[in-house]
Formats: C-alpha cells, sequence, structure tokens
C-alpha cells in the first residue's frame, strides 16, 4: 500500500480490518492483489483505499471495502469448485509415496491414502518391494479446470505379499463417515499404532542398553525418530492426564483412554495449542511435537502404552477393533461398494483409452 501512496494511518486501519478474517502474514510470495485507489480530491493531499481483492487459496477469495463510516470491513467468499473423481495404481519399487508420485498422484491423496491405512499398515515393515497399490479419490476443480484441492479417498487398495486390503469410504446413518472392509468392518481402531508421520522405528521395546546411562534397562516404549517439530497424534479419544515437564522424560503428555489403556508421549518439543490436564482430546488431535527434551540423544518420540497399569509393547498389544456393520446397514454398504466399484471400473476404462489414444 505504501509503494502506491497509501497513507501509514489509512494502512493500519485497513490491515487491523483484514486481520479479523484473514491473517496478513500469511500472505505469500506470489500472491497478487488488486488495490483499487482514489486519487486525492481537493483539499485532500493524501490517496484514499477503495477495496483490495484477492485470492487466498484455491478455495477462497478475500475482498476489503469501505463500510461507509470512514473504516473498512473484510468479506471472505467460497469458490465454487467443480468434484472430478481420479484413479490411480501402480507397483511400489521404493516406497508407496514414490510410487504414487511416478504415477502423476497428488501428493495430498497420498497421504491421505496412508492416514486411511494408519490403523493397519507399518509402513516401514509391511510394504515391500513389487507390492502394488490402487486409489480412487475425489479432485476438486476450478473454473479452468485446474486441480485446487483434493477431496476425500473414496477406495483405496493395498495388495501386500500377505494380505489383500481393500477400503471403501461410508457414511453411516449417524452421520459419521469411516472406512470399511470388503467383509463392512471398520478399519478404525481404538487406538494408532503409529502417532506421528512419516517416522522410523531407532528403538523397539523391551530390555537394551540405555544410550544416555550406558547400562541394560527395560526400555517401556517404543521409539520414532523424525525431523524437530513433526506433529505428534493422540492414539485414541480420552482425556489428558499429564501435560507438563516431566523429569528424564522431558515434556510430556499421558493419555487416560478408558479404565485399562493410557498411552505416554515422551521427549517433545513443545504441545499442542490448548493441550493442559484434564481436557478430552479426539484421536489423531495434534497434542504436541517431536523434540529431544529430557534424557534424549536426538529427536524422536518416545510413545508406550499402558495396559492395566503396565507397561506393553505397542507393536504388539491386540488393540481392540472398530464396528463391524451388520442388517439393513451392511446391505446399504455393500450397495455403496458396487456404485463405488462400477464407477471406479468406468474411470480405469476410460482412462486406458484415453492412454491409448494418446500413444497412437
Amino acid at each position: 500500500m505504501a509503494k502506491f501512496g497509501i497513507g501509514k494511518t489509512e494502512a493500519a486501519r485497513a490491515i487491523k480490518s483484514l486481520s479479523k478474517t484473514f491473517k496478513p502474514r500469511h500472505l505469500q510470495p506470489g500472491h497478487r492483489l488488486i488495490l483499487q485507489i482514489q486519487p486525492p480530491l481537493p483539499p485532500e493531499t493524501q490517496k484514499k483505499l477503495v477495496s483490495i481483492d484477492f485470492t487466498a487459496d484455491a478455495k477462497t477469495d478475500i475482498v476489503l471495502i469501505r463500510d461507509g463510516k470512514g473504516g473498512f470491513v473484510a468479506q471472505r467468499h467460497n469458490r465454487e469448485l467443480g468434484r472430478r473423481l481420479a484413479y490411480g495404481d501402480g507397483t511400489i519399487t521404493s516406497s508407496l509415496y514414490q510410487a504414487g508420485t511416478d504415477e502423476g498422484i497428488p501428493a495430498r491423496a497420498l497421504i491421505n491414502m496412508i492416514k486411511v491405512f494408519s490403523f493397519d499398515v507399518d509402513f516401514q515393515r509391511d510394504i515391500q518391494r513389487n507390492d502394488q497399490f490402487a486409489l480412487f479419490y475425489e479432485r476438486l476443480t476450478d473454473e479452468a479446470g485446474t486441480t485446487a484441492d483434493i477431496g476425500p479417498v473414496i477406495f483405496a487398495r493395498l495388495k501386500l505379499r500377505r494380505r489383500d486390503i481393500k477400503l471403501y469410504r461410508f457414511k453411516l446413518k449417524n452421520g459419521k463417515i469411516d472406512y470399511f472392509d470388503t467383509k463392512g468392518r471398520s478399519v478404525k481402531k481404538f487406538l494408532l499404532s503409529t502417532p506421528t508421520d512419516g517416522a522410523r522405528i531407532s528403538s523397539g521395546f523391551g530390555r537394551r542398553r540405555h544410550p544416555v546411562l550406558g547400562y541394560s534397562k527395560l526400555h517401556k516404549g517404543v521409539d520414532f525418530a523424525a525431523p524437530r517439530g513433526t506433529p505428534v497424534y493422540a492414539a485414541g479419544d480420552g482425556v489428558v492426564e499429564v501435560a507438563k515437564a516431566y523429569g528424564s522424560y522431558g515434556n510430556y503428555v499421558r493419555i487416560r483412554h478408558n479404565k485399562q489403556y493410557k498411552t505416554a508421549y515422551a521427549h517433545l518439543k513443545g504441545f499442542g495449542r490448548g493441550i493442559r490436564s484434564g481436557i478430552r482430546v479426539r484421536q489423531r488431535r495434534i497434542i504436541g511435537y517431536i523434540g529431544s527434551t529430557g534424557r534424549s540423544t536426538g529427536p524422536h518420540l518416545h510413545y508406550e502404552v499402558i495396559y492395566k497399569k503396565r507397561h506393553v509393547n505397542p507393536r504388539g498389544v491386540r488393540i481392540p477393533t472398530g464396528i463391524k456393520l451388520g442388517g439393513k446397514e451392511r446391505k446399504r454398504f455393500q450397495s455403496e461398494r458396487k456404485k463405488i466399484d462400477k464407477s471406479m471400473a468406468s474411470l480405469r476404462q476410460k482412462n486406458a483409452a484415453e492412454a491409448k489414444k494418446d500413444d497412437s
């Protein structure tokens, strides 16, 4: 605004009004802003800002206009996006992420797929060379047909060496959405097997030589190594019992899930927004960030599962599963599943025809 001759007082009022709807610090290099400016009218000498228009992101337009009282008001307008279906599949040679990227599948869609399978698949240990995958998902497009955002996963498949997992998105009568296998069993489990994304196991459960103390002792959890600041999620619904600096554990969170299960998270860089003792959290809420506080040799998450007041191996404990559809709900699911299969087959046929045409 200063570049176009808008005074400091005028600019400050505009920024204050804009901040109520859109935080100016979220503007990035490349954002295009359209300013409407009125030349000074005698006896005034200062230019007057009339409005600012810009696209905040793929789904949102922001307009700042005069309010008729000498100030400004900001308005948010949701852009109309079209819904298109997309399909991709392939063979894994190094990682699912790399194989999906090689097939032209957007990173956001692949991350959504990984989250869908996060209850059932250890992506560090279960995925092997020549395993196969398939993904059917939504693309949200703008007026030009360009992908503006990625919608939900509709169907996902992982054909592993010893398992073939097919999952379908289904909305229950109570409005909740979950993913179910071909028999109508929910993929969602009571606790996540890995409460962070993109981490590798750096130390397992059991007796080991402690890297700091130098003597052998029981390691009561599993360590996940990941970059400092990586989000850590609540493994399940529950109540936060502890959220504070906790001796050698450093910044520490412990969650009570029911009378039998608790989980604990240690060496955190810091806590998630609003995380404190006594609050209720939902599964996958960010409770902290990977760090190296307390007695630690590097950034990692120390994760514990406590069952009936006893520490158990998070990688071996049998976690209660979600719901299994029955009666009318199962019939409705099977009907929806057939529609998804038919739609997916049609899109695959169309993609194959287009690819053949391009080759010729």
